[in-house]
């Protein structure tokens, strides 16, 4: 009778628990987002769905149904909103579909200052003109590569900057330092006989500075010739002869003056003819000056 008693008090017991507990979990309406704690220790968060006599169904975030046991669960409360969620007005309908008016906009950041143009170049666009230099305008220009009638070779590259600058319409066309490009047009070394040493060259190209560019050129041909040997021929012709003329009056007399005369003169002739003449060298730095044969158009920046 005793165990009967009791078996009675243990049922009633858990009947009442079991009521509790589903009170507990009504007690929190559905579509609440809740917090629930299983016996094992482990926490689950999610939208309270539905509330069953065996279980509890949440769903998760990323939309995962889950279906607890209601022996498993420890307890079951909704998560508290936050505070910062709590200042935020209700949405208002609005009268014709229902769509809560948009959030006050933020308020606007101060404007920076305005900052002058002349505070600021790097904006300003650059402006260009053209300016034609006309035909015949000479360029004083400065070697940068040496060539000479005896090394170089038809078409090697020459090239040379502009020591004074070039102005055209009233403003400065071509600058100083501006490069000049050419190339060898004729190399003639001196001959033994005759034949003097020359050297030629013409520019056909000139490279701006900055980013002008390149703009192709016409201008004349630059031309050095090797002066003449024939003052010097005749001192060494000369110089043979009057030693002719002494070996021959120790040799013999008047006959033998003439014969020795004959053979320094001969002597003399010999040397020159063994001879070449001087060659034409112009190293880095010489300067020259070029004149164009045809207009160049060029674009410079308006000040």
């Amino acid at each position: 009778m005793k165990n009967l008693v009791f078996a009675l008090g243990i049922t009633i017991a858990l009947s009442g628990c079991a009521r509790y507990a589903e009170k507990e979990a009504y007690e929190v309406p559905t579509g609440s987002d809740v917090t629930l704690q299983k016996k094992d220790g482990v926490s689950v968060s999610g939208k309270l769905v539905e509330v069953k006599a065996e279980q509890v169904v949440l769903e998760s975030r990323d939309g995962v149904r889950m279906e607890i046991p209601r022996s498993q669960i420890a307890s079951l409360k909704a998560t508290p909103v936050p505070e910062a969620s709590r200042d935020v007005p209700p949405k208002a309908a609005t009268g014709t579909g229902g769509v809560a008016p948009s959030a006050p906009a933020a308020p606007e950041a101060p404007a920076a200052p305005r900052r002058d143009d002349k505070e600021a170049p790097s904006r300003k666009t650059l402006e260009f003109r053209e300016v034609t230099v006309p035909a015949g305008t000479a360029l004083a220009v400065t070697l940068a590569t040496s060539i000479a009638s005896d090394t170089s070779k038809i078409e090697d590259p020459v090239r040379a900057t502009l020591r004074t600058p070039v102005s055209a319409g009233g403003v400065e066309a071509l600058p100083v330092g501006t490069v000049v490009l050419g190339h060898v047009t004729s190399a003639n070394q001196s001959a033994k006989v005759k034949g003097r040493a020359s050297i030629g060259v013409r520019f056909n190209t000139v490279d701006l500075p900055g980013d002008g560019g390149r703009e192709a050129i016409s201008s004349g041909t630059v031309t050095r010739v090797a002066p003449t040997t024939k003052k010097k021929d005749a001192t060494k012709i000369g110089i043979g002869a009057g030693a002719g003329a002494v070996i021959g009056g120790i040799l013999g007399g008047g006959g033998g003056a003439a014969k020795g005369a004959a053979i320094g003169s001969g002597a003399g002739a010999g040397a020159v003819l063994a001879t070449r003449g001087d060659e034409v060298r112009l190293p880095e730095g010489t300067p020259l000056t070029v004149r164009l044969t045809a207009p160049l158009t060029v674009r410079v920046p308006v000040k």
